[in-house]
């Protein structure tokens, strides 16, 4: 018993040192910590301003977000660009979206509301929405394309700016990752592990890099060179895919530069009332994020069970056998280290979302809790009609 803990506290704490140190980092000397958050729009140099006004349409897919959809669009009027074109398309909305957006177009005349059509069989629904949007947008020319989310809110001139550090880096596609709602006790406790996860899983120096092949986007907001989609819709190519972000940026990557980062200017209204919520919103894609392999789930469940739960319980074992006298010191130094490690690289995503500076104490519980979501992905995509979200099933 002894050496078990013993290998697999140091194993943990070996798990850590690497993940704050080394993890997403080509070159030590330069490259970002992906758990810092110094990858983030607001910091990044933009050029002088050579195009005044660049031709950008603006793709919105909507199913029922009657709620969110006016402030999004409220906030691409907002950015006061002469030939901005907005096409939103309603995938089949049973409420009133279509209604609020007609009502917009009164305001905005070059507001384009296509209404989606049926969902055709090996498709799913986004990746749907968006090819018929695209399909209308390539009928005219245009410099640019933005992808936006209908819950998300853009502050005013970032277009412009982006399409500016789109140019100066040669980028094909940039991709803010949008702020997310985080005011219930559900959202502190699990959107600031999304977010780290996401950095994890991506690190942004490896995506950004043109000499690594880790490509990822996030769907909230995506800015693009429209002559490429214009050659070929990319999402003919992902009809089946449900994380379609990542693998449209994987599409964008095989062509060229691609750019990832954080931001404040990017902010999403979409509110999660209760734990429930979250979890069909995360179990949406999380056993695709594993390629449905039961193989990579076994090795997932594991590592995170030695990587962010184990310490804790070893931890709280070495506590309780003092006075057995089994406690076992290099053990319960392993876990110790291993836990202020967490914390440490945790501290910026919490501060980042301006939370109280305990809940790093809480990403053990998230884990585990994020566990269970990829183990009951997994379970309705055998056993039952698949994941569900928004009145379809995956």
């Amino acid at each position: 018993m002894m050496n078990y803990l013993i290998f697999i506290s140091h194993l943990s704490l070996l798990i850590w040192i690497y993940l704050a140190f080394f993890h997403g980092r080509k070159n030590l000397s330069r490259d970002y910590f992906f758990w810092s958050n110094k990858i983030i729009f607001e910091k990044q140099e933009l050029p002088k301003q050579i195009r005044n006004n660049p031709k950008i349409c603006a793709i919105i897919p909507a199913r029922n977000e009657e709620k969110t959809i006016l402030k999004t669009l409220n906030s691409l009027k907002e950015q006061k660009i002469k030939n901005l074109d907005i096409v939103v398309v309603d995938d089949n909305s049973s409420d009133k979206t279509s209604n609020v957006v007609n009502l917009f177009k009164k305001r905005f005349k070059k507001t384009y509301l296509i209404s989606g059509k049926k969902l055709p069989p090996g498709w799913v629904g986004k990746a749907w929405a968006m090819k018929q949007g695209v399909d209308f947008a390539n009928e005219k020319i245009y410099d640019f394309y933005t992808f936006v989310d209908s819950d998300i809110v853009i502050k005013r001139n970032l277009l412009k700016k982006v399409s500016l550090f789109m140019n100066r880096g040669e980028y094909l596609m940039i991709s803010l990752m949008a702020k997310l709602n985080c005011q219930s006790n559900w959202e502190k406790l699990l959107i600031p592990p999304f977010i780290f996860f996401f950095q994890k899983l991506y690190p942004f120096n490896l995506v950004i890099s043109s000499k690594s092949k880790i490509s990822a986007a996030a769907g909230g907001f995506i800015f693009c060179k429209a002559e490429i989609l214009r050659n070929e819709n990319f999402y003919n190519k992902i009809k089946d895919k449900v994380i379609d972000d990542c693998n449209i940026a994987n599409l964008f990557k095989k062509k060229g530069n691609i750019w990832l980062g954080l931001t404040n200017q990017v902010v999403s209204h979409r509110k999660y009332f209760c734990f429930n919520e979250i979890w069909r919103m995360v179990s949406r894609t999380a056993f695709e994020q594993l390629k449905h392999s039961i193989f990579l789930l076994i090795i997932s469940i594991i590592s995170l069970v030695i990587t962010y739960i184990f310490p804790l319980i070893s931890f709280f074992y070495s506590i309780f056998t003092i006075n057995s006298g089994q406690i076992f010191i290099p053990s319960l130094i392993a876990n110790i280290l291993s836990f202020l490690i967490m914390v440490i690289i945790f501290s910026p995503t919490i501060r980042f979302y301006k939370l109280n500076i305990k809940y790093t104490l809480t990403l053990p519980l998230s884990a585990s809790l994020y566990g269970l979501m990829t183990i009951a992905s997994a379970s309705n995509h055998f056993f039952f009609s698949g994941n569900r979200w928004k009145g379809r099933s995956y």
